[in-house]
């Protein structure tokens, strides 16, 4: 080949990994600090309440749970540990004064659930819905995202 032609090819794929390169940096640190678009899985401590973007000020993290799954067909357990992004720090005081409460509800959604709601790609996202589901009647407007920040289902 022309040694002229493999510099060229050479550079054009070093200008394209680059680039590749800096939109990767751009929206893995950059956007999401700027409030831009928020993935579902996560966020960089930024969750999309009404389309607005509420940066949590607190977050609180519960003791692991482990607890019964709704198989019928046989004897389901997860165990998990969760934290939860606050809105204030307000609310982790509130939520920390309702901490059997809050783990009351928890264990409460989750056992509603079977292996199969929780398997799959978006199960821990299923997860977090449902914990949140439950935790906004007993702490409204305080808590702005579950974080399932361990799983596992036996």
């Amino acid at each position: 080949m022309n040694r002229g032609l493999i510099t060229a090819l050479v550079a054009a794929v070093v200008i394209l990994a680059v680039g590749v390169a800096g939109l990767a940096a751009y929206v893995i640190f950059i956007l999401p600090q700027s409030g831009g678009l928020v993935a579902a899985g996560g966020g960089g401590g930024t969750a999309v309440v009404a389309g607005e973007p509420v940066l949590e000020a607190a977050y609180y993290e519960l003791d692991e749970f482990v607890t019964n799954l709704a198989d019928k067909d046989r004897l389901r357990y997860i165990k998990f540990s969760v934290a939860l992004g606050l809105r204030s720090d307000n609310s982790e005081q509130i939520a920390r004064d309702a901490a059997p409460q809050v783990r009351d509800v928890v264990l409460s959604q989750v056992r509603e659930l079977t292996a199969a709601d929780l398997s799959g790609a978006d199960g821990k996202e299923r997860l977090a819905q449902a914990i949140k589901n439950g935790l906004d009647g007993l702490l409204p407007g305080h808590v702005t995202r579950v974080y399932v920040t361990d799983m596992v289902i036996q």
